[in-house]
């Protein structure tokens, strides 16, 4: 073996020998030189000017010259004052600066630059200029001698995070350019996703691929605004003038659409429907929070903000919750949620957690608009696969081989099946959608009098006149004898309306066979199918209703009641795998 051979051990022992040097020469050598210091002053009341003495409550140090210094403030009335130093000397013609960022909602900045006369770099209530996208630029413009002091009087009506570095313009100008691009490029991505979506929503009407297109949407602005670059794009820039208020409503609308999309794509209410209650209740909440802000605007921005971010403490967990426990019931596509989310999720818990004193947010601030595009093409993945199984299922509707032999519908067990498939976990069939069972009155009467041939042909012209009447999406079958039935996908309402259009279809005109002119008139039950119902009790709720449409008289429509909570709690759910 090579090992084993005396030249090379000897080489090895040489890089080892190499390689200890090495590393021992790293610990030994001295740490880089400190750059910035900041310490935050606690002051009492307002001061026209740098105080000459004041308690430090907080410092933060930079340990090399491009690194940044963090300050994390409260709330307070009075504000603050920031003293920062420098221990080196920083000549007026390196052009360097110093950056600010995070200070956007905290009203007018005034800097104190060493050596200088001071200004205001931030009125945000008077709209002055932003000179970064997220941040502000602090001038050195006679440098900066080590010993000399600047200061910031920085306002406390939020409790936000500030950071400062020194840069050089060519360093600030690569680093905009480069921040600007990708987040163009992802705010273009999400909303082509959204708008996706919006299409597979108008073609199936399943508010799943709405809520979600909703969310992308929501979540593309919001991550525009505060990256700063919504003020340059067409259409946006009046958004970026709303400051705070627009910023928060978006958020909080993000959120709200996100809980709607993860009821209904976990499948919450059928698997869990007590933690389906809790999301609902979480979901409300954020619904009640943003109305205090819409309503209230300006006058709530002090203290908002640690209302939304408890809900997103308090809703992180539960859904990330929720979908392990949705995944072991079962629920198909739980993976994907679990895949997509998880990341945007810690993410979006580090900078909610941040305000009250947790950890640092710059990494989680440069990672958030990534893991939303990575989150955004998961979940976008798993809703094609959602609506191509959809496609799929109506496709089988319409080319089952299982028919009638008389009329070419779909017969019974064809019907069963698709009915079972539709209710099945992970089907992502219909959602709202009624059974009606239609009977032609006296069917038995017409085939005595005229005979087998003439009532085969009225079954066939019924059938016409039923395909009349429906959406190209309705499922039609013939059950036996003189009995169809029809799955069709609306609300209740829309199903009684439809029940009542097809009996019509019979009763306002007679059928015309071998010179024979036949009245006839038609029955209608309906039943809506409900979550976790077997297809048996929804066949005999529909049959119920037909029989009490019978009895109620001829061109006659009768409408089942709910199935009772026991017939769904009895059906079957899949076992934690």
């Amino acid at each position: 073996m090579l090992l084993g051979n005396p030249g090379m051990r000897a080489i090895w022992r040489a890089a080892g020998l190499v390689l200890a040097l090495a590393f021992a020469c790293a610990l030994s050598a001295p740490a880089a030189a400190q750059a910035l210091k900041a310490e935050l002053l606690l002051t009492e009341g307002e001061l026209d000017g740098p105080p000459s003495s004041a308690p430090v409550s907080a410092r933060s140090l930079a340990q090399g010259p491009d690194d940044l210094v963090y300050l994390t403030m409260p709330r307070r009335d009075a504000g603050y004052w920031i003293r920062l130093t420098t221990d080196r000397d920083i000549a007026a013609s390196e052009s360097r600066l110093l950056v600010l960022r995070g200070a956007r909602a905290r009203g007018p900045v005034t800097y104190y630059p060493p050596g200088a006369p001071p200004r205001i770099v931030n009125d945000a209530e008077n709209g002055g200029p932003v000179l970064l996208r997220r941040g502000w630029v602090l001038p050195l413009p006679n440098g900066w001698t080590r010993g000399d002091v600047a200061y910031l009087r920085v306002g406390g009506n939020t409790a936000e995070a500030l950071s400062l570095r020194l840069a050089t313009v060519p360093e600030l100008a690569r680093q905009e350019r480069g921040d600007s691009r990708f987040m163009v490029a992802a705010f273009t991505a999400m909303m082509l996703m959204a708008v996706a979506m919006v299409a597979i929503w108008y073609a199936f009407r399943d508010l799943v691929y709405l809520a979600y297109g909703a969310y992308l949407a929501c979540a593309a602005v919001y991550l525009l605004l505060v990256s700063g670059d919504a003020a340059e794009m067409w259409g946006l820039s009046g958004l970026a003038n709303g400051r705070l208020t627009v910023t928060w409503t978006l958020a909080t609308l993000a959120t709200i659409f996100q809980l709607g999309f993860s009821l209904r794509f976990l499948e919450l209410p059928r698997l869990l429907p007590r933690l389906a209650l809790l999301v609902r209740t979480v979901q409300w909440a954020n619904i009640a929070w943003l109305a205090v802000l819409i309503v209230l605007r300006e006058r709530v921005h002090g203290f908002w903000y640690i209302g939304g971010n408890a809900l997103l403490l308090v809703g992180i967990p539960l859904m990330f919750s929720a979908a392990v426990m949705a995944w072991r019931r079962g629920a198909p596509y739980a993976g994907y949620y679990l895949l997509g989310w998880t990341p945007l999720l810690l993410f979006v818990g580090v900078l909610a957690a941040y305000p009250f004193g947790v950890g640092r947010a710059e990494w989680a601030d440069r990672g958030l608009a990534l893991a939303a595009v990575l989150e955004s093409g998961v979940l976008a993945l798993a809703l094609s696969q959602h609506a191509a199984n959809r496609h799929r299922l109506t496709l089988l509707a319409r080319q089952s081989g299982d028919r009638d032999p008389l009329t070419g519908t779909l017969n019974a067990s064809a019907l069963r099946l698709l009915l079972e498939t539709w209710s099945a976990p992970g089907s992502l069939g219909l959602k709202h959608h009624g059974l009606l069972l239609l009977d032609l009155d006296g069917f038995g009467e017409i085939n005595a009098r005229y005979g087998r041939t003439v009532g085969d042909a009225l079954l066939q012209q019924a059938l016409a006149r039923i395909r009349g009447v429906l959406r190209p999406d309705d499922t039609i079958a013939r059950m036996d004898g003189d009995s169809f039935a029809v799955v069709a996908e609306c609300e209740r309402v829309d199903c009684e309306l439809l029940g009542r259009r097809l009996a019509d279809a019979f009763s306002q005109r007679p059928f015309r066979i071998d010179g024979h002119e036949i009245a006839v008139s038609a029955s209608v039950g309906l039943a809506m199918a409900q979550r976790g119902e077997p297809v048996q009790s929804l066949l005999d709720r529909a049959e119920h209703a037909l029989l009490g449409a019978r009895s109620a008289g001829r061109n006659t429509v009768g409408v089942a009641p709910a199935a009772p909570a026991q017939t769904l709690a009895a059906a079957p759910e899949p076992q934690p795998g």
